[in-house]
C-alpha cells in the first residue's frame, strides 16, 4: 500500500478517487454486472443532488428551469484547481436559446486518468450530470456531446435554456467537498449494499481501506464521521 499523502482539506481529486475506487473493484470483481452497479450507483447520487437543488428552487420560489439550476449548483472548483488549470479552461458558445459550453481541463478526469481509469471517467460522465438534471427536474433536456476522456474536451449543452446572462452558484449553497465525498461514498455503499448484499459491503469496505491508504486515517474519519447524514435533504454550510 503506498504511503499516505498529506493532505488536510477535501477536493475533487478526493471524490473521484472514491467512485474510481469503487469502479475498478466492481469491475474487476464482477465484470458487466458490477458496471450495471457502478452505473446505477451513479444515477443515484446525481438524483439525490439534483433533488436537493430542486427543494432548494421551491423553498426560495425559483422556477425549475435551466437558469435556478445553474445558480443552485453545490459545488465550485478549489482554489487549486483553478490555479493550475487556468481560467480559460471553460469557454462557453452560447446561452441563448441553448447554453452551450466546453469543458478542457477537469480534475476527475486527472484523477481517473492517474488511476489508469478513463473507460470508468467515461462512464460516470455519461450519466452523472443527466442523473444531476433529472433529479432536479425531468423534464428539462440536458446533454452531454462528448467528454475529454475521448476526445480531449467535453461538451454541454443545456437545450431551451434562454438564459439571460451566465449565471454562477450562489455561494451560500455550494458544499465543501468534505460533504460531497462523504455523499458518494455513502450512497454507493447503500445501493452496492442492496443489489450485492455481503459482498457490496465488503467492497465499501475496501474503498474506505484503499482511502485511508492513500488520504490518511484523519480524513478516512472524517469522511465516516457522515455516516448518518440523510443526503436526500437540503444541507447547508457548517450544517452537515
Amino acid at each position: 500500500m503506498e504511503k499516505a499523502t498529506m493532505i488536510t482539506e477535501f477536493t475533487e481529486s478526493h471524490h473521484a478517487f472514491i467512485s474510481a475506487s469503487f469502479y475498478k473493484k466492481l469491475l474487476d470483481s464482477l465484470g458487466e454486472k458490477g458496471l450495471n452497479v457502478f452505473v446505477l450507483a451513479t444515477q443515484r447520487y446525481g438524483e439525490q443532488r439534483g433533488s436537493r437543488m430542486a427543494q432548494k428552487a421551491i423553498a426560495l420560489d425559483m422556477p425549475l428551469n435551466f437558469e435556478s439550476y445553474c445558480a443552485l449548483g453545490e459545488w465550485n472548483y478549489s482554489d487549486n484547481f483553478i490555479k493550475s488549470a487556468g481560467a480559460d479552461h471553460v469557454k462557453v458558445f452560447s446561452i441563448s436559446p441553448d447554453y452551450r459550453y466546453e469543458v478542457f481541463a477537469c480534475p476527475w478526469h486527472e484523477q481517473y486518468k492517474a488511476m489508469g481509469l478513463l473507460d470508468g471517467a467515461e462512464l460516470y460522465c455519461k450519466h452523472i450530470d443527466l442523473a444531476i438534471a433529472r433529479g432536479f427536474n425531468p423534464y428539462l433536456e440536458f446533454n452531454v456531446l462528448q467528454t475529454m476522456h475521448k476526445t480531449g474536451k467535453c461538451v454541454f449543452e443545456l437545450k431551451n435554456a434562454c438564459l439571460k446572462e451566465e449565471r454562477e452558484n450562489l455561494s451560500e449553497w455550494v458544499l465543501p467537498f468534505e460533504y460531497h465525498c462523504a455523499h458518494i461514498f455513502f450512497t454507493f455503499s447503500i445501493v452496492l449494499k442492496s443489489v450485492l448484499k455481503i459482498e457490496g459491503a465488503k467492497f465499501s469496505t475496501e474503498v474506505l481501506m484503499d482511502f485511508s491508504g492513500k488520504y490518511g486515517k484523519d480524513m478516512a474519519g472524517r469522511l465516516m464521521s457522515h455516516e448518518h447524514t440523510d443526503f436526500n435533504v437540503i444541507s447547508v454550510k457548517g450544517n452537515f
